[in-house]
């Protein structure tokens, strides 16, 4: 598991590995994140233009 870099809520990982250039979504604010390294799963957060 690891944390939202928007507002730090925990982000689970499905049972399966995700792959990089995935996004995850924030359940609790909508962030998305897109997934940079699967060994550690390490996430960046994607920022909206604006």
């Amino acid at each position: 598991m690891t944390n939202c870099q928007d507002c730090g809520a925990p982000i689970p990982i499905d049972e399966e590995m995700p792959d990089i250039g995935d996004v995850l979504v924030c359940s609790a604010c909508g962030a998305e994140h897109e997934v940079i390294s699967t060994d550690p799963v390490e996430l960046e957060l994607i920022e909206e233009e604006k």
